[in-house]
């Protein structure tokens, strides 16, 4: 989780951050707060990957962790996707719960990515 801000807190600061991202409505992200600076990146590369004639159509429809990973619906071209696939990627070996390095385990029947120290908690 980032410094001086609680589990709320990045959230509201990346939806408002990337306001354009989500049609400027309120957007939940259903994700660990290990995961805030992966989003952080994703919706840094995909403003920058986006056409200015694209903008106005691209939006979020989902971000959430399934089965363990990050996972990322989008109304959005195949530069998007690549960027989606990176960090689905990448999230499957992020803790979602500190954002260190992790490994997805079975934690009582559901799959998480957890770091050593985060393992059980």
């Amino acid at each position: 989780m980032s410094v001086d801000m609680d589990e709320s807190d990045w959230r509201r600061h990346l939806g408002r951050r990337w306001s354009a991202q989500f049609g400027g409505t309120p957007f939940g992200f259903a994700v660990g707060d290990g995961w805030d600076h992966l989003l952080a990146e994703v919706f840094r590369r995909v403003d920058a990957a986006l056409e200015d004639d694209e903008r106005a159509d691209f939006a979020w429809s989902d971000i959430k962790e399934k089965w363990g990973a990050l996972r990322m619906t989008h109304y959005g071209g195949d530069r998007i996707e690549d960027i989606v696939d990176w960090a689905e990627a990448a999230s499957k070996r992020i803790c979602d719960r500190c954002g260190w390095s992790g490994r997805l385990r079975s934690e009582g029947g559901q799959w998480r990515v957890r770091c050593d120290a985060c393992d059980g908690l």
